[in-house]
């Protein structure tokens, strides 16, 4: 299942091993939620995704940390379940999604 959310990235990062696995992370922040009485100021997530959407930030590398919609999908991983990103784009002031400048159904593939 495919959800569209809306977070704050303050950075991304992409991996290539030797044995040809491939990959990235999101860095996000979130503010705690006020009515937790064990939690105050952010909280720090990372969301796991395809080595290619690194290059559909470059271009928001200098607006970073920025509000990004996400669509991730639920994915389970050592019996946790775990998000990974599938397209990246940037908001616009009406409302309605951006698409990044890279090619998103590339970053979808992966």
């Amino acid at each position: 299942m495919i959800n569209t959310i809306q977070a704050r990235v303050i950075g991304a990062m992409r991996y290539s091993m030797d044995n040809g696995v491939k990959g990235a992370k999101l860095t996000l922040m979130n503010e705690a939620d006020a009515g937790n009485d064990n939690r105050v100021g952010f909280e720090v997530a990372t969301i796991s995704a395809p080595y290619e959407i690194l290059d559909q930030l470059r271009p928001l590398a200098d607006k970073m940390p920025c509000n990004l919609e996400i669509d991730a999908e639920m994915r389970t991983s050592q019996g946790k379940m775990t998000m990974h990103a599938i397209a990246v784009r940037q908001p616009t002031a009406s409302g309605h999604p951006q698409a990044a400048p890279a090619d998103t159904k590339q970053a979808a593939k992966s």
